[in-house]
């Protein structure tokens, strides 16, 4: 099928969809104050202020003051809200992120990260990038963007099904401002938690101002360890600070200081062990066996500079920035390990695999872009250099006191892998209108990168010391296509053909592989075709958004048998299509309602190797059919100082199925549906909020893995947190 009968098929699909009841398929948004209109959200998803309604693509904002009022501070708070997204996650700090069901498992992440201007996390395949998106708390956040599809145009490498891009509040010279912020929590079958969150502004004069918040919150657990008579063994937290300094001395210029770090801090992971052909619990409600804690610590730091100064004919944007990623976990390998060790050494003997990860990565990038006219135009050039250090450290563990290592047993098998990653890219992008209501798009980016790679193998088990060292370079071009027709000045309509990519890179080898086993794995694509209509209607009391798209996704990158050896290569392929969306309907002042879904059929067109098990025609891992929610808020006034809000929101995940795998095959994973409530006052500056997540306690499934290496055969399951009840106060000025 060529691109344009592609095309065809979807518009067909998208004005088919416009005869849905708009209830089906709906956007987030906090209720309405005084006005009967939806809010009017701008955005930078093309690397300029626009509205969401001109953006030719598929995106969804989210603004601080919904998050705020939803209590959604973490991805297990919104993800939902977000047409085809989905998590999947065991331990706070450990995440992974799917769009439009793009997920094969693996390390190499297949959604871009950015915190304002700067991109975050490890683009390659030796940093475990995939399951350590940033997880950063959403408090005195300006708002976060959802761009659906491949970004591989304007934003780079493993941007292949989409970007999340957090946008922080910029300091404001025009007045003080501040917030505080207190939450306490009860979790059932948990303890209690709670935050404390600030924020200050300040202006320096009229022509600067500094901005600070900082929080910190005490999440409970809510899984017991009756093996080690452990209660609650899963409590979290998490701590975080946020400095900006903005000067802008003319209206012309502009620079910009940030200084954003948190830090994640889990006892144990957040998962239930189940049987795997039944998906009952293993040793009661909420429960886990281990022979020792499994901690995971995880930090983040980001430090940027962006400068921007307009000459008139094109303005000149410059992006610094330095980022730090470190990850400390501890993990239970006694039902994996345990048993060689003790057989090897003769005594009982537990498995302990002590690992830490460390990222540092610079990235510049310097934009020029004409202004708003009849033919707008950006160039950039882009340089990133990362560095990472991956180590591995296995020990015997005494059955006795664990999770002593036994004397003369540590360091069984050491591996210290440090690589890095170099990327020199430039891209344009233009957009012509034709007339004042037709206008095209096009844009392409040209990227080379290069990779090197050294691991070193210690340790008693191996027998002294190997050294082994990889590199790889590649040149890739991606593009972007997008005609778009304005229906009216409410409504718009477009299409979107797009290529994205995740890097390919040296691979981590046994030293006694053959020539065979490949030494460097490929790039991944995938070519997105969509088509789409937005439109505000009813003088903006209605606002709606839907998509139609579909994604051939080749040269898929995967684990695989060569030799007997397992290891990164290209094979195989797959296809998502589906239908996504979102609206919001204020029928009258101070009521809000909402929603949003998404129907994707992600499947392979071929198998897998034999390692993985996949089949053509099974579904891509943690992709749901169906999913999205439904939300209703309601805002009304008791005097001319007084407010009084209520809302609910119903959050529905399908049927997924779990990663593949060749002993047991995907496991079918139920869907589940969470009923969230909340209500309050707003008295001048002050708020207080009731609220209850996960009102009929829904034992929602997240995650599956740990087969072969959890004890008596089970499958560790990552769990939505059971009903939790809480009291927010806030005050700001």
């Amino acid at each position: 099928m060529d691109a344009v009968s592609r095309l065809t098929l979807l518009a067909g699909a998208a004005f088919g969809a416009l005869a849905v009841p708009f209830t089906s398929y709906a956007a987030d948004a906090a209720p309405a104050a005084r006005g009967a209109s939806v809010q009017e959200l701008i955005v930078t998803a093309q690397k300029r202020e626009e509205s969401l309604l001109n953006v030719p693509q598929s995106v969804t904002a989210i603004s601080g003051d919904t998050l705020s009022l939803k209590r959604a501070s973490t991805f297990e708070d919104y993800v939902t809200s977000v047409p085809g997204m989905n998590l999947v996650a065991q331990q706070p700090g450990s995440t992974r992120l799917v769009l439009r069901g793009l997920n094969t498992g693996g390390v190499s992440a297949t959604i871009g990260t950015y915190v304002d201007e700067t991109p975050y996390g490890s683009v390659t395949g030796l940093a475990n990038g995939a399951v350590l998106a940033p997880d950063l708390d959403t408090f005195d956040m300006q708002r976060l963007e959802v761009l659906r599809g491949p970004q591989g145009t304007l934003y780079g490498a493993s941007s292949l099904g989409g970007l999340l891009k957090f946008v922080t509040n910029a300091p404001d010279p025009s007045h003080y401002a501040g917030r505080i912020e207190l939450d306490g929590e009860d979790t059932k079958s948990g303890s209690t938690g709670g935050s404390v969150k600030g924020m200050f502004n300040a202006p320096l004069g009229d022509t600067a101002a500094v901005r600070a918040s900082g929080y910190y919150t005490d999440q409970s657990g809510f899984i017991d360890d009756p093996v080690r008579n452990a209660k609650n063994v899963n409590s979290a937290h998490y701590s975080g600070f946020r400095f900006g300094f903005l000067y802008r001395p003319i209206d012309k210029f502009s620079i910009r200081l940030a200084a954003i770090g948190q830090d994640i801090s889990s006892a144990a992971t957040s998962t239930e062990d189940l049987n795997p052909q039944t998906l009952e619990p293993l040793y009661g409600d909420l429960t886990q066996s281990r022979t020792f804690a499994e901690p995971n610590k995880v930090a983040y730091r980001v430090y940027s500079a962006t400068a921007d100064y307009d000459f008139g004919p094109a303005s000149l944007l410059s992006a610094t920035s330095y980022a730090t990623l470190r990850q400390d976990t501890n993990e239970d390998g006694t039902a994996q390990l345990g048993g060689v060790l003790t057989a090897v050494f003769g005594q009982p003997l537990g498995a302990g695999l002590v690992q830490d990860l460390e990222q540092k990565k610079f990235t510049q990038e310097f934009r020029l872009s004409s202004p708003a006219q009849t033919f707008e135009w950006l160039v950039g050039a882009f340089y990133t250099h990362e560095e990472n250090a991956l180590h591995q450290n296995l020990s015997a563990i005494s059955l006795v006191n664990p999770p002593q290592v036994v004397t003369g047993l540590g360091g069984l098998e050491v591996i210290s892998l440090p690589s890095d990653y170099s990327e020199y890219a430039a891209f344009a992008n233009g957009d012509y209108h034709f007339t004042d209501r037709f206008d095209v798009s096009l844009g392409g980016r040209y990227s080379h990168n290069e990779q090197n790679s050294t691991q070193v193998t210690t340790g008693a088990l191996v027998g002294g010391g190997t050294t082994v060292s990889g590199s790889s370079s590649e040149n890739v071009f991606t593009f972007s296509f997008a005609p778009k027709y304005k229906l009216s000045d409410d409504a718009t309509l477009y299409a979107r053909i797009a290529k994205g990519y995740r890097p390919g890179g040296p691979n981590a080898i046994n030293p006694l592989a053959p020539a065979v086993v490949p030494r460097t794995f490929r790039s991944d694509s995938i070519i997105d075709y969509e088509t789409g209509i937005k439109a505000d209607l009813f003088a903006r009391s209605l606002s709606v958004d839907l998509t139609a798209f579909y994604i051939t996704w080749s040269n898929i990158q995967l684990l695989a048998d060569v030799a007997g050896f397992a290891t990164n290569t290209n094979g195989g392929s797959a296809e998502s299509k589906g239908l996504e969306g979102s609206a919001t309907f204020v029928p009258v002042s101070g009521l809000t309602l909402s929603a949003n879904g998404a129907y994707t059929q992600a499947n392979l067109t071929e198998d897998t190797s034999p390692l993985l098990g996949g089949k053509d025609g099974d579904r891509l891992p943690f992709s749901a059919l169906i999913a999205g929610s439904l939300n209703a808020d309601y805002l009304s006034a008791v005097s001319d100082n007084l407010d009084w809000f209520v809302g609910g929101s119903i959050r529905f995940e399908g049927r997924r199925r779990s990663d593949f795998d060749a002993t047991i095959g995907q496991i079918s994973v139920p869907s589940y549906t969470v009923f969230d409530l909340r209500g309050g006052l707003d008295w001048r500056n002050y708020r207080i909020e009731a609220y209850v997540k996960n009102l009929s306690d829904e034992r929602g499934i997240l995650s599956l893995s740990g087969f072969g290496s959890t004890p008596n055969g089970a499958v560790q399951a990552g769990l939505v947190r059971p009903r939790t009840i809480g009291l927010s106060l806030s005050a700001s000025y």
